[in-house]
Order: C-alpha cells, then sequence, then structure tokens
C-alpha cells in the first residue's frame, strides 16, 4: 500500500480513518454514494490506495451504473492492474470492516474534505513563500497568483446540493404566500424609488445580478447613487458600494447635493450661499445616521469585492451590492483574453449574488454602435467586451438621454430600457433628470407615493 508521506516529515494533515469510513459506507450502502460525491473528489484523498478505491466506486456506480461492493470493486482494480498497488484483498476488507454502517457517510466525507482543503493551503502558501523570496515576477503579478491559488482552495469548500422537487415547490409556495400578504404598492424586492420602474420589475430581487450600462458620461453613477440613497433614507436598508472609478470624497458629496438639492457646480466652484449650506448640513445629518459602506479602492479584483461583501453581510447583513464598474475590475488571470477576463468577472458577479441571496447592481459600459445609429438608442448587443455579461445578467438596464443627440430638445429626460429581465417584462421607462442636483424622480411626479 503507497502511502503520500515521508516518514523523515512531518506528514500533512489527514485522516485515514475517516478516509476508510466514508468508503466503507460507500460500499456497504450504494444509496450514499449520490451524497458522498457531491462533497468529495478524488484528489481530496491523501492515501493513494484511498484515491483509486473511490475513483473505482465512482467509476462502477455513477458512470457504469453497476453495483459497488468488494467483489465487482476487487475484480475493477484488478483489470485496471492496481489491487496489489493499493494493498491487495486484504486492505478492501479493512475497508469493509472500517464501516459498520453507512449511517455517518455525509460527516466522514466532510472531514476528508477539510483535511485536503488545509492540506492545499499549506502547499499553496509555501509556493507562494517561495516565489515571493526568489522575486522571479513583479510584486503585483506575485500577489495576483497569490490570490488566484487561494481562491482555487476555496471554490474547493463549494458543494452541490440536490433538492427534491417537492422541497423546492414547498419554498416556492413559502415566497408566494409572503407575497401575497403585501399591499398593492409593495414590492417583493428592493425598491427603487421610481414607480414605473418598480412597477416593472418588482424591484431588485434576492440573488440576481443587475447590469447598469450606458455610454460614458449619461448618468451611470448618478443613476445608481439615487438608487443607494432611496434604499439607505427611505427603505433604512445596509448597502456596500465599491467604486473603482470615483473616491469616497467625490461620492459624498454627490449625495450631498442630490440629497439636499444642492447645485454641484456651484459646490466644486466654492460658491455656495448660507442657505445651500444649511440644506447640506441638514442633509448631512440624514445621511450620516444611514448604513453604506463604501471601498473606493482602485484596481480591485473580486477576490477581495467578495471577501468585502461576505463580511458586510454577517456583521451588517447588507441587502444591496453596487459596483461602478464591471470593466474596472482587476481580473485574476492577466494572461487571458479581455473577453475572456471579462466573462469571468461577470460569472463571478453571480455567484457572489446567489452566494450571500442579495442583489447585485453592477454598472458596465456599453459600446459606440449606438452612436451610429439613426435613434443612438443602446442595445443588449452593445454592452462592451463580452457577450457573456448579457448571459450571466438577470436584468440589464439601459440609460440613455435624448438630449445628448438633439441639443435643445427632451431636456432632462432620461430613458431606462429594461432590455432583459429573465423573470419579467422588458419595456422602457421615463424618468427626469435634473442635472445640476445630479438626482433623478419619477416623470410624474404629481402621481408619486414616494417622498423625494
Amino acid at each position: 500500500m503507497r502511502d503520500n508521506s515521508n516518514g523523515s516529515e512531518r506528514l500533512p494533515p489527514h485522516n485515514p480513518e475517516a478516509e476508510r469510513s466514508v468508503l466503507g459506507a460507500m460500499l456497504r450502502d450504494n444509496g450514499v454514494i449520490g451524497d458522498v460525491v457531491q462533497i468529495l473528489r478524488a484528489e481530496h484523498f491523501y492515501v493513494f490506495s484511498n484515491k483509486k478505491i473511490y475513483e473505482g466506486i465512482t467509476t462502477l456506480f455513477v458512470e457504469r451504473g453497476h453495483p459497488a461492493d468488494l467483489v465487482t470493486l476487487a475484480e475493477h482494480l484488478k483489470g485496471q492492474q492496481l489491487i496489489e498497488e493499493i494493498g491487495g484483498y486484504r486492505y478492501l476488507t479493512e475497508i469493509w470492516e472500517s464501516a459498520p454502517s453507512a449511517a455517518n457517510a455525509e460527516y466522514y466525507a466532510r472531514i476528508v474534505r477539510e483535511k485536503s482543503i488545509v492540506r492545499n493551503l499549506i502547499h499553496v502558501c509555501t509556493d507562494i513563500q517561495r516565489d515571493a523570496q526568489d522575486q522571479i515576477q513583479p510584486a503585483d503579478e506575485l500577489l495576483g497568483s497569490a490570490e488566484s491559488r487561494i481562491l482555487e482552495i476555496a471554490e474547493m469548500g463549494l458543494t452541490g446540493q440536490t433538492v427534491t422537487l417537492k422541497e423546492a415547490l414547498k419554498e416556492a409556495y413559502d415566497r408566494i404566500d409572503s407575497r401575497s400578504g403585501k399591499s398593492e404598492m409593495s414590492l417583493s424586492g428592493i425598491p427603487t424609488g421610481y414607480i414605473d420602474l418598480d412597477n416593472l420589475t418588482a424591484g431588485f430581487q434576492n440573488s440576481e445580478l443587475v447590469i447598469l450600462a450606458a455610454r460614458p458620461s449619461v448618468g451611470k453613477t448618478s443613476f445608481a447613487l439615487n438608487i443607494i440613497r432611496h434604499v439607505i433614507i427611505e427603505e433604512q436598508q445596509p448597502v456596500f458600494f465599491v467604486s473603482l472609478e470615483q473616491s469616497r470624497i467625490e461620492l459624498a458629496e454627490r449625495l450631498l447635493c442630490c440629497q439636499a438639492r444642492v447645485n454641484s457646480h456651484l459646490l466644486r466652484k466654492g460658491h455656495l450661499g448660507h442657505d445651500d449650506m444649511q440644506k447640506l448640513i441638514a442633509a448631512g445629518s440624514q445621511l450620516q445616521m444611514c448604513r453604506l459602506f463604501m471601498d473606493d479602492s482602485p484596481g480591485q479584483n473580486m477576490l477581495r469585492i467578495a471577501a468585502n461583501a461576505r463580511r458586510l453581510k454577517i456583521q451588517h447583513g447588507i441587502k444591496l451590492i453596487v459596483i461602478d464598474y464591471l470593466q474596472l475590475i482587476d481580473p485574476d488571470n492577466r494572461r487571458e483574453s479581455r473577453q475572456e477576463q471579462v466573462s469571468a468577472i461577470s460569472r463571478r458577479l453571480k455567484f457572489l449574488a446567489r452566494e450571500l441571496d442579495v442583489p447585485v447592481i453592477a454598472l458596465a459600459q456599453v459600446n459606440r454602435s449606438s452612436e451610429d445609429r439613426q435613434d443612438h438608442r443602446p442595445r443588449l448587443s452593445d454592452l462592451r467586451e463580452s457577450g457573456a455579461i448579457e448571459q450571466d445578467a438577470d436584468t440589464v438596464m439601459l440609460l440613455h438621454r435624448p438630449e445628448r443627440h438633439e441639443p435643445g430638445q427632451h431636456e432632462g429626460i432620461v430613458e431606462v430600457l429594461v432590455a432583459k429581465q429573465r423573470n419579467g417584462p422588458t419595456g422602457d421607462v421615463t424618468l427626469t433628470y435634473l442635472k445640476q442636483f445630479m438626482r433623478f424622480e419619477n416623470f410624474a411626479v404629481e402621481h408619486s407615493s414616494y417622498t423625494l
């Protein structure tokens, strides 16, 4: 029987008893194999013999649909010329006897996987330390490589989960019941504060990725900040805002001007009067009571964004994540093509929304194609650099300001084009844009039931 150990050195973390027990449980009751394979892979095993036995069991039962017991497994390993290498028939008997029942198979499997994660972490940290000491790469590349390898280990802890249709239906009925108990004006998701948009989308739904896209200088950040302002003030919910483009001071000034209705241009020039200063003080007092967590560090990657989001979810229960903007997120692998990098980031954003069960709004750029059209309206196909953004997103909203192309007409009008909504209708919503205040409002204010 071969072991991955060296007697002269300290053995890496492993639990041979748990490895044998989970294999014995799988042989005694093939019914637990389906549960175990959702937790374990062959590379999780430390002992070579146990790894090959696990591969044999899964090949027989999962791939070929044959029963996996001592007889069939021994015959399979013999055919692979591995029977002597794994310790012979005697070791297979030890495996069988190590698990009197299959009751604790999942528990044993989790022990094996946890030991594997720790081993891999030790191995990667050793490599990182060696590379750092040798300085064979620039510091930023070393850091990127380290983050990427740590992320791979973190993903080893992710397991699949299957549920029956009965369980899924129960969860669906529970959600239907919770929605039906609400008034007509209530929404199932996080409200934006804009009546027509909320009627179209029912608010931003948990676990969904929302893409807010437009050409530069159309008002993506302003619109996102208006939504944030509504959520933290009117809904009194905590929000995490990742700003890769603007500093926290710029964002704070924008929120102050928006909330106080103070001319942002006069604020930048320092030409504010007494009344405006009083408005800013009042707005600041209100905003200080809100729970908005900002990270304006440039050059962030998904590893850092996800880590901060998880921490804020645990500590403060954040209900919404906003990222400005998607194309500025640093890729994990700089050697991939830009399209592959953006695809990976988009996929990770969707995973983050599902993992934390909150809406994730990611701002994005659209390419110049819309500028060449007669109506200048952006389309889904205009999303820059990757069709994966369109594929991964549950909702895609495109901003369009007609006055940019027809000066003197449609002044103060912004169209929100809901170009994709996986679980609802698409359509257009018209909003009023008060540029001097960087504030969006319902187009028909007299019909609004929200406090603006």
